[in-house]
């Protein structure tokens, strides 16, 4: 199934994440920086959840790659040509940008592609919030997938009300959820789209 047809069966689940939770942040920028070339005469991409990486693992990957980076958004783009994540970090005051293939899980491209001071609006916003946290994008991501129960294809931060929201996109069950760890709620607690709290499992 392409993550296409998921976004069609697409439902949202709310986590509002406490104390007693591990919390993380991470902050979303919306322009790809740089598209690996497509592979020739491959058909439509599986974007099931057993051909997805973990996206702990990635972020992991990148960072390890990096050293003293801290990724702050990942996603999935599957627009043609072979499948990749585009995973955006900040290192020595700069925005990195790294494209790791989805097939393969490994790193296609990565280079600094502006200076952190140059960003404008909400990203200059969400990035200066995440700098000031101290909790790792892999934590919020594990939480999700947690919750979610299912494999992370995208990450990326939100101010609401003043507060750092980390949004955390999970494949599960041929479906996409949406998980929102809100690191300063005390309560831990999941809402579907019908308004009713549930209880974390």
């Amino acid at each position: 199934m392409s993550a296409r047809s998921l976004l069609a069966q697409s439902v949202m689940v709310l986590c509002l994440m406490g104390q007693a939770m591990p919390g993380a942040q991470a902050a979303r920028e919306s322009e790809a920086i740089e598209s690996p070339p497509a592979a020739a005469g491959e058909s439509e991409p599986d974007m099931t959840v057993g051909s997805l990486s973990s996206g702990t693992d990635l972020v992991a990957m990148v960072e390890r790659r990096l050293g003293d980076a801290r990724v702050y958004d990942i996603a999935l783009n599957d627009q043609g040509g072979a499948p990749f994540f585009e995973i955006k970090a900040i290192k020595d005051g700069q925005v990195w940008d790294t494209v790791v293939d989805v097939k393969t899980r490994r790193i296609v491209s990565s280079m600094a592609v502006m200076p952190v001071a140059d960003l404008q609006g909400d990203d200059k916003r969400n990035v200066e919030a995440f700098e000031r946290s101290r909790m790792p994008l892999t934590e919020a991501i594990g939480i999700a997938e947690k919750y979610g129960a299912g494999r992370a294809v995208s990450a990326g931060l939100h101010i609401t009300d003043g507060r750092l929201v980390i949004v955390v996109d999970v494949v599960s069950d041929g479906a996409l959820k949406e998980i929102q760890v809100e690191p300063d709620k005390r309560p831990a607690r999941q809402r579907s789209r019908d308004g009713r709290q549930r209880s974390p499992r």
